[in-house]
């Protein structure tokens, strides 16, 4: 399989809980989503995969697998970059300043593959006109803030795919982008996908994003796992109050509900939705097992 975790919790140094045990396996070639609004915990997930949590923040328990190589363990240095890449959400402010762009793209292939600048530029010269990324030394010569944001955000991606990684994980990828630029942005990773089998794990709050890119989808908010299925059928039939309300949201349909996600410290026991849930029961505060597979189940007191 291409990612496994199990178990994984986030917590604050106070002991406050981000991500509750969570539980994720991705095989080759698959497109999965983690959909949720801002606090749900998702870049948080995609964080630690890569061993960068924030300051404050560690991990209170799991594993994490990448090809049946811990991420921990011996050999996760080649993992990292290499066979698994990663678009960030803010590519202003993932590209270093103070590097060109040629710089940049050659960092990673320097490292894992031992590539020279002038070996990288020509091996990923068919990717950059794919990308319509220019090839010339005025453009490969400039700073990320001489770029516009598209280009930048192409640049961000070219970065992740210099190593040709089996597994491509983006956060946000299309958050800064407008909507011409977020429409060639997806046609590109589709065709990038259908054309390398990449497997994917995307984040975002974007439910249209959501629906274009993947065959799966997971839904979080307050660092619980609300449901999971196929995309399919979560756009034909949600059922967590959550996930319905979010497609209602993303139609434009006024809310039955009012509120905001609570800070992690203030989160009642039971389903974090409660609060804000329409159609919560005193029960809601007991908080449901899981029902249904992994694959495609749900947690909720009403389901």
């Amino acid at each position: 399989m291409t990612l496994f975790i199990k178990h994984l919790s986030l917590h604050r140094q106070d002991g406050v809980s981000l991500l509750a045990p969570f539980e994720l396996t991705l095989l080759p070639h698959q497109r999965v989503a983690l959909v949720g609004e801002s606090g749900s915990g998702k870049s948080l997930l995609l964080r630690a995969i890569f061993g960068v949590l924030p300051p404050g923040i560690h991990r209170g328990g799991g594993r994490i697998e990448a090809f049946g190589i811990s991420i921990e363990g011996p050999g996760a240095g080649d993992l990292l970059g290499g066979r698994l890449g990663w678009v960030p959400q803010e590519a202003l402010t993932a590209l270093n300043p103070l590097l060109r762009i040629q710089d940049q793209l050659t960092l990673l292939p320097r490292a894992h593959r031992h590539q020279s600048q002038r070996q990288t530029l020509l091996r990923l010269a068919p990717l950059m006109e794919r990308l319509r990324l220019p090839q010339e030394r005025a453009f490969l010569g400039r700073f990320p803030l001489e770029l516009s944001g598209g280009q930048r955000q192409r640049v961000a991606l070219l970065m992740a795919l210099s190593c040709d990684p089996e597994l491509l994980l983006l956060d946000e990828p299309t958050s800064a982008l407008d909507p011409e630029l977020q429409a060639e942005f997806l046609a590109t990773m589709a065709d990038l996908q259908r054309d390398r089998g990449l497997g994917s794990l995307w984040i975002t709050h974007d439910l249209r994003v959501a629906a274009r890119v993947a065959d799966r989808m997971i839904v979080l908010y307050g660092g619980e796992r609300l449901e999971a299925g196929p995309t399919e059928r979560i756009l034909r039939a949600p059922s967590h109050p959550y996930t319905q309300r979010l497609f209602s949201a993303a139609r434009g349909e006024p809310s039955k509900e009012s509120g905001f996600l609570e800070a992690p410290e203030y989160r009642k026991a039971g389903c974090p939705f409660q609060p804000r849930c329409p159609r919560a029961m005193a029960s809601c505060a007991l908080w449901a097992p899981w029902k249904g597979s992994p694959e495609d189940g749900i947690r909720c007191e009403r389901a």
